[in-house]
């Protein structure tokens, strides 16, 4: 492999090759990006390129040392993963003893730091000791989803280097050439960011049956009757689902208020839900435009409160009254006595 075979990053990794070529390479650098759009995979042929045996701005993926990283047996590339919840002290300091043996005058060490931040604050200002007085030749990459969340101290001494999402058309390629659905894996393709997780999610038993029961409980909902509320209890709150479940759920919910709007609007744009066009054309004139504008950011922001330490529940019932306008517009099928 090599660079240029990483999808969707060429701006990353131009910018790579031409530090390499003009040997105006960082000493930290700082990926982050979603999961799954090759952040780790560009470490490696950073990695690979830095010690080739070919001195080129890429890797060979013949010699020795290319080899050696590419099959995670090589002396001076080191990658720290999170112990358990995080990334301790313990562990930079054994990379530090690790980087204090001599080794070969061409060598470039590197250390690879996935989920850099769930380092401990002893392990970061372990790390930032470490970059600011680096005893050797050395490339450190830190792997992260939340940039924010590295001690300013250690990402002010890194280049920042943003991987963005995927192509969605690309993803959903791919899995259909894995033999998925075309219609599950197009919908897959534009909830997760990245190959990886785009296929857990196409992978998981009855998502098409999730997806059908988003679009229904859609309809419940813009018709204002408890029905949509009953649906929390009954289908969305059970032990099996848990909060990462259900946080996929309103992913879903978003993208088909998404295709509801698109038809409302009659852009010509392809629907993300494939399968269901029919459905999303009876549904889209029961919306109005502000209706699905408003639902959308209300989605949006039960997506966020569910990340939190909160009741789904609460949070569900909570988006649903204030998609219908509130509790008192809520129409119950019961009849007065």
């Amino acid at each position: 492999m090599s660079f240029d075979a990483i999808p969707g990053q060429t701006k990353v990794t131009e910018f790579l090759k031409q530090g390499i070529r003009q040997r105006r390479t960082a000493h930290a650098y700082c990926f982050a990006g979603p999961r799954g759009v090759g952040r780790y995979r560009t470490a490696l042929e950073l990695a690979k390129a830095l010690n080739c045996d070919a001195a080129r701005e890429d890797a060979c993926d013949r010699c020795r040392n290319c080899i050696r990283i590419e099959n995670g047996n090589h002396p001076d590339v080191w990658i720290i993963e999170p112990d358990g919840q995080s990334i301790k002290i313990d562990q930079v300091r054994g990379l530090q003893r690790a980087f204090h043996y001599t080794t070969s005058e061409n060598t470039t060490r590197v250390m690879i730091i996935q989920q850099a931040e769930t380092m401990t604050v002893q392990a970061a200002n372990s790390l930032l000791k470490f970059l600011e007085e680096p005893i050797t030749p050395m490339v450190a990459v830190l792997i992260t989803e939340h940039v924010h969340s590295l001690l300013p101290t250690v990402l002010s001494r890194c280049q920042v280097l943003r991987f963005a999402p995927l192509a969605a058309d690309w993803i959903a390629q791919k899995l259909e050439g894995e033999g998925f659905n075309t219609a599950e894996a197009w919908v897959a393709a534009h909830i997760a960011p990245g190959l990886d997780e785009a296929r857990e999610i196409a992978s998981i038993d009855g998502f098409a049956l999730l997806c059908e029961r988003v679009i229904q409980w859609s309809g419940e909902i813009v018709s204002g009757k408890s029905d949509a509320l009953l649906s929390v209890q009954t289908k969305w709150i059970h032990k099996e689902l848990d909060k990462e479940r259900l946080e996929l759920v309103l992913d879903l919910m978003l993208l088909w208020l998404r295709d509801l709007l698109n038809q409302k609007l009659k852009r010509t744009v392809p629907p993300v839900f494939l399968k269901w066009e029919d459905s999303c054309r009876r549904q889209a004139p029961r919306w109005s435009t502000s209706r699905l504008l408003h639902g959308m950011e209300t989605v949006i922001d039960a997506r966020r409160q569910l990340a939190g330490p909160v009741q789904p529940q609460a949070v569900l019932e909570f988006m649903v009254l204030a998609m219908q306008g509130g509790a008192t517009n809520v129409q119950s099928r019961r009849r007065s006595f």
